[in-house]
């Protein structure tokens, strides 16, 4: 059995708060107030933020005695500095190096999948049939442009600033339409949205030539955390708890895609969100280290992406054990599962 089949043998059955916590730990976790969680893209089905909709639908927070708010975010690591919302998702490692770099008051505490979840996208017959191809295409990105990005290029021998990047919205139907060469894109999403609309597309996935990358990780404000260490574990623990519960069954996954859909304000895509979370649980099942439990992170996990960060000079001297606090997820797993009700 794999570590994140473990995981799917938990029982979801439903619990009473005087069966997850004891009364001592009851009351620390009702002392720490409400935690609001704020999600890195709206309610998307995407591991560390499905299963957090799914921990409080299911009511594993109110079993432990937690109090969660969760909100939509899109300037996550400020107000988690600034301890407006106790806790967040990020996008990987990276996000959370770059955020502790410029002087960020959070923390790293546990990260879902050891594999890059972006890519870049270009059509199946294009000209561009190597990496050295990309220079002088036109590349859309999202937000910043990925270090994995310029990495991939510079070990092909070509200079990042050869490549016109332009910033671009989230339909991926720019690519086909030809207004891109190529377009940065995460696994789980528009290859799955092109190809359900019968393009043909070529993928040039980082990790594939060498550039290895985390992605999901959830943080939380570091003077919250330290000073409500048994509620930061509660959280963890009911979360990925949810997680397995998820994977239990095509059921399971149904209702949690509901209770995400109640939430979202701007419609949702039932199968596509399927589709979505399929390919994460695949990368994430694919790249789970050895004797870690899902969640889990080490020095080790995050040190390609640290090193590639400094490489671009996009972060000084990478201190990766202040960038992650890993005994809140430790305190929660054994054996490669969520230990349930909590000591």
């Amino acid at each position: 059995m794999t570590a994140l089949a473990a995981w799917l043998g938990l029982s979801a059955l439903p619990a009473a708060a005087q069966d997850a916590v004891s009364p001592e730990r009851c009351a620390r976790n009702k002392a720490a107030g409400t935690i609001t969680f704020l999600t890195s893209f709206a309610y998307a089905a995407s591991a560390g933020i499905l299963d957090v909709v799914a921990a409080r639908d299911l009511g594993y927070f109110k079993a432990l005695c937690l109090d969660v708010a969760l909100e939509p975010g899109s300037t996550n690591t400020q107000l988690v500095s600034a301890g407006t919302a106790q806790m967040a998702g990020l996008g990987g490692a990276s996000d959370v190096l770059v955020a502790v770099d410029h002087g960020a008051d959070l923390v790293g505490v546990a990260t879902y999948g050891n594999v890059g979840a972006i890519e870049l996208l270009t059509m199946a017959d294009s000209d561009i049939k190597t990496l050295k191809d990309f220079a002088g295409k036109t590349v859309g990105y999202k937000g910043a442009i990925p270090p994995q990005f310029l990495a991939m290029f510079l070990d092909a021998g070509l200079a990042g600033d050869a490549v016109n990047w332009v910033s671009v919205g989230y339909d991926p139907i720019i690519l086909p339409n030809g207004n891109v060469d190529g377009l940065a894109a995460y696994k789980s999403n528009e290859p799955k949205a092109l190809a359900a609309k019968g393009y043909k597309i070529r993928e040039w996935d980082p990790d594939a030539f060498g550039v290895h990358s985390t992605f999901n990780t959830l943080v939380a404000n570091r003077r919250f955390a330290e000073a409500n260490q048994t509620a930061v574990e509660d959280f963890l623990r009911a979360t990925f708890k949810a997680f397995a519960w998820i994977n239990e069954s095509p059921a399971n996954l149904d209702k949690a895609l509901a209770a995400a859909a109640a939430l979202s304000t701007s419609g949702y895509d039932l199968e596509t969100s399927k589709v979505r979370w399929g390919v994460e649980m695949d990368l994430i099942a694919k790249s789970l280290p050895k004797g870690m439990a899902v969640g889990q992170q080490s020095i080790a996990q995050w040190t390609p992406e640290a090193e590639t960060l400094a490489r671009f000079k996009l972060i000084g001297t990478p201190d990766i054990a202040r960038a992650q606090d890993n005994r809140y997820i430790d305190a929660v797993v054994k054996d490669g599962a969520v230990v349930w009700p909590a000591p």
